[in-house]
């Protein structure tokens, strides 16, 4: 642990991933804490709910926030407790934070650790998204498309366009995509960036253009 913990504390972004084989949870809590006293800084616990949290004896006494209560202080450190999708949104405005994220469904945030070059905290390894240039430009063109949300026909359409650039420039992965419009965007307006990507993959050669993130 103490390895690790010194590999972790300089990283700003530290990704614990649900175990398979073992249990990772514990790893997580512990992990969490250390970072923070190791930092020397507040921790704050972000939780689907209050009593995920409350639940283990560790993180009961922590300042802790729930998707529905609560706001997460820039700076410090934050122990993203087994989060949602939804529960992220709680990070968007966060610039100086050290962010623990602990895994609750196996590999459903391998796309942002990866997206925020993030130490894995099981492996070692530090994870890359290894976006090029234009990948990016297109990807900030799709985010900048959803501005209301994805909900006007020119919305749409420009939006395919950018995800058909995307698929023949060989960059089109799904889940990075979407990662990378929940940094900015809530789930309300992710739902609507889905059924467009839902639209377009049925437009592509083959399923192997809808590849995913390697696992």
């Amino acid at each position: 642990m103490s390895d690790r913990l010194q590999a972790a504390l300089k990283y700003q972004y530290i990704y614990v991933p649900r175990g398979k084989d073992r249990d990772t949870l514990p790893l997580g809590r512990q992990l969490g804490l250390a970072v923070a006293r190791g930092h020397r800084a507040r921790l704050t616990v972000l939780s689907v709910q209050k009593s995920g949290a409350t639940h283990h004896s560790e993180l009961a006494n922590q300042t802790i926030v729930s998707e529905r209560s609560g706001h997460v202080e820039d700076g410090g450190v934050v122990l993203v407790w087994c989060p949602r999708h939804k529960t992220m949104e709680k990070l968007h405005h966060l610039e100086k934070s050290v962010v623990v994220l602990v895994e609750w469904i196996p590999g459903q945030m391998e796309a942002w650790a990866k997206l925020n070059g993030a130490y894995n905290a099981v492996t070692g390894e530090v994870m890359e998204s290894s976006l090029d240039e234009e990948t990016i430009e297109l990807l900030d063109g799709i985010v900048a498309e959803g501005y209301n949300g994805w909900t006007k026909s020119t919305d749409v359409k420009v939006t395919k366009s950018y995800l058909e650039d995307l698929s023949k420039a060989g960059g089109y992965n799904r889940d990075l995509v979407l990662a990378y419009a929940r940094q900015e965007k809530h789930e309300t307006s992710i739902e609507r960036l889905v059924k467009i990507m839902d639209e377009f993959e049925t437009t592509l050669p083959s399923a192997g253009s809808t590849r995913r993130l390697a696992l």
